[in-house]
């Protein structure tokens, strides 16, 4: 009977349990983390009697977790990329919601904007339209640096996230280094409680949607934890140890934040984030918003560049040049944000051009013109030759051999640029048949001497610089001022300037005003020669000196000359002298206004000077008022010879000329001598610019010429007596050029892929909106995976009402068949106690 009652009192104990494991794992249906549990029974050891076993129960053996390792770090990992989709989702959508929004979005604003310009483009002397311009631009700065405001909210938003959800990711990594301390108390993973177990694995989940993380199991159940691409980088948790991560901003690229692992003891770089709630925000963060606003930038720095660029190139309504519309401010130079309207003053709206062309009212003609300007390039050099362009005073340029080839009889000495100032540049050692010439790009010969057909041919052509249709034209050779081409200071010979002497207070040493000092003309070392001087081979301050005969001496040149000035008033008389063996020209010591100047004649040539000790120089005063090309012409080449050569040196104190004001300095008549020729006159000094035909623009139907980088178009062909005026346009009314030319740049391709700039701003719209349809694709299908990892995990680990429902049912039918073989037992035992 005992045997009996042993076998049922084990039944019951282990159906007992049993029914204590399945209610549990009721009681925990909900508890979130919770693994099901089960419980295993194992038979007791049978007993042998005579030559069997009989068995002796079952015994209670231990509770299991239902666990799957692999499908808990699915669930994980899923979990993982779930979680990185929605708040790149939400994120996304605010953006789109920001940058097309009507009282956000810049669409609109640049619209108005642009609209603004072509109602003042129809009307460029209303107030009330340069007004409505001025508050439409102010609003347009104003949308610019708005949507960089949400652009920092939402920066400083995410910021302020990704530094909560590190916060709890240090926060969790404490817990799990404290958990593993717990389960180190046993050695292996099966004598670990179930629920301690549990809750490491809900620490991991957690875990895993804040950031894609790595793991490795001990076998007593304590796990690693490592963010890195490997388990031995970035190692989070390791035993009862954990390291925080710190968020710190970027110092190389800004508005990126960087995580380091351990930012106070050993520094360990974490890789990127790309997963997790975390990843999600950095994504949103890397890929979209910091895009986006360097793209706002950007686009804020080409509108300001470009729309400046128009505005700076027009007249304002006081007929000043424009100045920038917009700009930045200081500390936030080219940034959305600091975009700002630098006009305020609607009078200083520059919305004409700095050209305006009137036709005479009594041309016979019918034509209309309308002038542009386009900088104009041409062909040939657009600088002095060589080192030549490098002579910047103080330096001083020498180009020892230039080469003249015999087969053209010149060379180019390359371009002397507009606003060239104070140039000298000297022919050093000048054959006999060596000269300088100057002409401007359209042929007008300003010094030199007079070129032959052959030179014209050779010299007057887009290869050498000059204009296309130039012709050569010698009205200004070797003028003197007033009567030079554009009444500039320009001589070819040697020259001799008043100087200023230093002075010094004799008492206290301190600098006193400059002392002028008479012009001085000193030559180089006499030689003397068997020739003879022609009458005109030289003029002295424009006077043609007379002839000299043979042989040349220091003194018969000395008393030739004072001979010659001999009748010239006492005060301003030119007296030669010999001192240490060269000629020395003087005017007296009274005389500090006027120079000294020792030209070439009609006979003359730069060797003939030489003869005297003097170097001939091509000395231009003050800034060169155009564009000079200068040669070098060589007539007396001998007729077995290839080439000749001549040195040259120059120097000049600065460079600064522009084209485009040079050409509004003064205003340009264009007067037609016949049906089909023009000539260009500048109006202030009379000087003929350029005589041309006119030839008929292929690109064009309609009559037009150019000058200098000016366009005239005109609506017929003129005729002849015609004539039109180009001025600068001081009343900034004259015409609507640069409010077209910026209502133009709405159209204009500036924007890198050859986009406007409206549609730059719309294409990164865009490219947010495709960012977040595919982010919404991603969750949906993510969202797939996500459940089907928790269905696998539930299928194991999980807990169902009806399994345990049923195991409830069966485990009570068991404990009870059990209860009644001990009440079986019991009364078979009342029955033997019974019997008498």
């Amino acid at each position: 009977m005992s045997d009996l009652l042993s076998i049922g009192s084990s039944g019951v104990t282990a159906y007992q349990r049993a029914l204590a494991t399945v209610s549990n794992n009721i009681a925990n249906v909900n508890t979130d983390g919770y693994t099901r549990q089960d419980v295993s029974l194992t038979a007791n050891q049978p007993r042998e009697i005579g030559n069997s076993y009989l068995g002796t129960g079952a015994r209670f053996d231990r509770v299991q977790r239902q666990y799957d390792a692999f499908v808990e770090s699915n669930l994980r990992n899923s979990n993982s990329d779930l979680e990185s989709q929605k708040p790149l989702l939400s994120y996304v959508n605010r953006l789109i919601d920001v940058m097309g929004d009507e009282s956000i979005g810049l669409t609109t604003a640049m619209n108005l904007f642009f609209e603004s310009a072509r109602d003042l483009a129809t009307d460029p002397a209303s107030v009330v339209s340069r007004s409505i311009f001025l508050r439409d631009a102010d609003g347009l700065a104003a949308r610019f640096r708005q949507l960089a405001g949400q652009f920092d909210l939402l920066d400083k938003e995410t910021r302020q996230s990704v530094e909560t959800d590190v916060g709890q990711i240090n926060a969790l990594t404490t817990q799990l280094a404290q958990m593993n301390k717990q389960l180190s108390k046993h050695s292996s993973e099966a004598s670990q409680p179930s629920e301690l177990l549990d809750q490491r694995d809900l620490l991991l989940r957690e875990l895993s949607s804040l950031v894609a993380i790595k793991t490795r199991f001990e076998t007593n159940g304590a796990v690693i934890v490592s963010v890195g691409d490997t388990l031995d980088q970035g190692i989070l948790v390791n035993q009862n140890i954990s390291r925080d991560i710190n968020v710190l901003q970027s110092n190389i690229e800004t508005g990126r934040l960087e995580f380091v692992i351990d930012a106070y003891g050993k520094p360990e770089t974490m890789p990127g984030i790309a997963s997790g709630k975390i990843g999600g925000v950095m994504s949103f963060r890397d890929q979209v918003l910091n895009p986006a606003s360097d793209s706002l930038d950007n686009l804020a720095t080409a509108m300001v560049r470009e729309v400046n660029l128009v505005h700076r190139d027009g007249v304002d309504a006081e007929g000043q040049l424009g100045g920038d519309l917009f700009g930045f401010t200081a500390e936030k130079s080219g940034k959305a944000s600091g975009m700002n309207l630098v006009v305020q003053d609607a009078n200083r709206v520059a919305a004409a051009g700095q050209f305006r062309i009137i036709d005479n009212p009594l041309n016979s003609g019918s034509a209309q013109a309308r002038v542009a300007y386009t900088p104009q390039q041409f062909s040939g050099p657009t600088q002095l030759r060589g080192d030549l362009a490098l002579a910047k005073a103080p330096q001083i340029a020498t180009l020892p051999s230039v080469t003249i080839e015999a087969s053209q009889g010149f060379t180019s000495l390359g371009l002397i640029p507009i606003g060239t100032k104070d140039l000298a540049l000297t022919l050093q050692t000048p054959g006999s048949g060596q000269t300088l010439q100057v002409l401007t790009r359209d042929g007008r010969h300003l010094i030199g001497s007079a070129l032959n057909d052959t030179q014209q041919g050779l010299m007057l052509k887009t290869s050498t610089g000059m204009e296309t249709g130039a012709t050569y034209s010698t009205q200004t050779l070797n003028r003197t001022a007033p009567a030079t081409y554009l009444g500039m200071d320009i001589f070819m010979g040697a020259k001799a300037s008043v100087s200023l002497m230093q002075q010094f207070n004799a008492t206290t040493g301190e600098a006193q005003a400059p002392l002028a000092v008479a012009a001085k003309l000193t030559g180089n070392t006499f030689a003397g020669s068997p020739d003879s001087i022609a009458a005109n081979t030289f003029q002295l301050n424009g006077q043609n000196l007379p002839s000299l005969s043979g042989p040349l001496t220091l003194a018969s040149v000395v008393n030739w000359l004072n001979t010659a000035t001999a009748n010239d008033p006492v005060g301003s008389r030119i007296t030669a002298s010999a001192q240490d063996g060269k000629l020395v020209l003087s005017r007296p010591t009274s005389n500090t206004t006027q120079d000294i100047r020792l030209g070439l004649g009609a006979n003359g040539t730069p060797a003939d000077l030489k003869r005297l000790g003097f170097d001939t120089t091509l000395s231009i005063e003050g800034s060169t008022p155009d564009d000079l090309l200068v040669f070098v012409t060589d007539t007396a080449i001998p007729v077995n010879a290839t080439n000749s050569s001549v040195s040259v040196q120059t120097q000049f104190t600065d460079i600064a000329g522009d084209m485009k004001q040079a050409l509004r300095a003064s205003e340009l008549k264009v007067s037609f001598t016949s049906d089909t020729r023009y000539q260009i006159i500048d109006t202030r000094t009379q000087s003929v610019l350029a005589e041309r035909n006119l030839v008929p623009d292929p690109l064009s139907a309609t009559p037009s010429l150019s000058y200098r980088g000016l366009k005239l178009e005109f609506s017929t062909a003129p005729k002849k007596g015609d004539e039109f005026t180009i001025d600068n346009n001081r009343d900034g009314i004259g015409n609507n050029e640069t409010m077209l030319a910026l209502v133009a740049l709405e159209s204009e391709r500036i924007m890198p892929g050859g986009l406007t700039i409206t549609e730059a701003y719309i294409e990164r719209v865009n490219q947010v909106g495709n960012v977040a349809r595919q982010a919404a694709i991603s969750e949906q299908a993510l969202e797939v995976v996500y459940k089907q990892a928790q269905e696998a995990r539930d299928g194991i680990s999980g807990v169902s009402l009806d399994e345990e429902a049923s195991a409830l049912v069966r485990f009570q039918q068991a404990y009870q068949a059990n209860a009644k073989v001990m009440q079986t037992a019991m009364a078979l035992f009342d029955s033997i106690l019974q019997i008498r």
